[in-house]
């Protein structure tokens, strides 16, 4: 079967990117004849702009009738901040796609609350009710889709972990040594971009309110832009760290191989968000076999697994980490 794929791509740095990379070699494994439209920043087949509808317009011309269409969605892919025609054209040119293009899905990473007065949205809510197929990882995310845009779709739910592929089997002894953190010390990790939905501050105030001798939380992670709310709340993680005894802060990007390490040497994954749709790390992080605590917002209830551990407050995040801590020395 022809695909055409339409995401963000590596080598931009983005979980939605990353996760299309998985997807498109896994239906190249298939057989399948795959198409990458991805920004100028992104690897793929085809390079174009990715505002004003471009990519949508893109995917219609460069497919058939019975071809398959994939388009990761996410509102700050395709729609220009403080441009209001180029949104328009964008949202105009996803409804055009999925009208004309009946093998269309859209797969929703993320999607904004509506603003009536907004055209733009009212548009993109149009292509939400018009598509053959959208995909959700979780039932959550559709019901919220559903309520915010007063619509019912055509939908399936996918699992995140469809989009992790790991380089081998986790082995957190080697993991460790190659990140050169002692064999028996409890380790906890924050991983992701920097940004203040992400938390990781929660989890730092969290982690000092523990009060143990021993034991560290490792966040590692960096901004995906430049924006001022991005660098300002990077300072105060910067600060929080120094002022916190047992916390590293590892402020660069890292290779998904790097963190792959990082998720497999770690006793628990902690994503203190707050707010969230659905979550790549934890993804990854049940791929590899590393318990997670997550916050309850969004899709993430939903999405944590047995070994996982759901938080709704502060307290809750604060003894899950203690506990985590507990454990791993018990077991040490």
């Amino acid at each position: 079967m022809r695909v055409v794929v339409v995401s963000s791509y590596p080598p931009r740095h983005c979980g939605i990117g990353a996760y299309a990379h998985t997807q498109v070699q896994r239906l190249r494994e298939e057989g399948h004849d795959v198409t990458v439209i991805s920004p100028l920043d992104g690897a793929g087949d085809v390079r174009v702009p990715f505002w004003s509808g471009r990519p949508f317009r893109e995917a219609a011309r460069r497919s058939g009738r019975g071809d398959r269409v994939v388009v990761h969605f996410q509102p700050a892919l395709y729609l220009k901040p403080r441009s209001p025609l180029a949104k328009v054209a964008a949202a105009l040119s996803l409804l055009a796609l999925v009208l004309r293009r009946r093998g269309t899905e859209l797969l929703v990473h993320e999607a904004d609350r509506p603003r009536w007065w907004r055209p733009d949205e009212v548009l993109v809510g149009a292509a939400f009710r018009a598509a053959p197929l959208l995909l959700f990882h979780t039932e959550r995310e559709r019901r919220a889709l559903e309520s915010a845009y007063r619509i019912r779709v055509r939908a399936r739910v996918v699992p995140h972990t469809a989009g992790v592929r790991v380089s081998g089997p986790a082995d957190r002894a080697a993991a460790r040594h190659r990140l050169g953190l002692p064999p028996a010390e409890p380790v906890l990790l924050c991983a992701g971009f920097i940004h203040p939905d992400k938390g990781f501050d929660r989890a730092i105030e969290a982690f000092g309110r523990t009060a143990k001798a021993g034991g560290r939380l490792v966040v590692v992670g960096s901004t995906r832009d430049d924006a001022p709310a991005n660098r300002a709340y990077a300072g105060r993680l910067r600060a929080l760290a120094a002022a916190t005894p047992g916390v590293e802060l590892v402020e660069r990007y890292v290779s998904d191989d790097e963190l792959d390490d990082w998720i497999a040497a770690a006793d628990a994954l902690v994503l203190p968000y707050r707010r969230s749709w659905s979550s790549g790390a934890l993804a990854r992080a049940q791929v590899l076999g590393t318990p997670a605590i997550v916050t309850a917002v969004g899709g993430l209830p939903e999405q944590a697994g047995e070994r996982d551990v759901v938080v709704r407050d502060d307290d809750e995040l604060a003894h899950a980490m203690a506990a985590a801590l507990d454990r791993t020395e018990a077991t040490g």
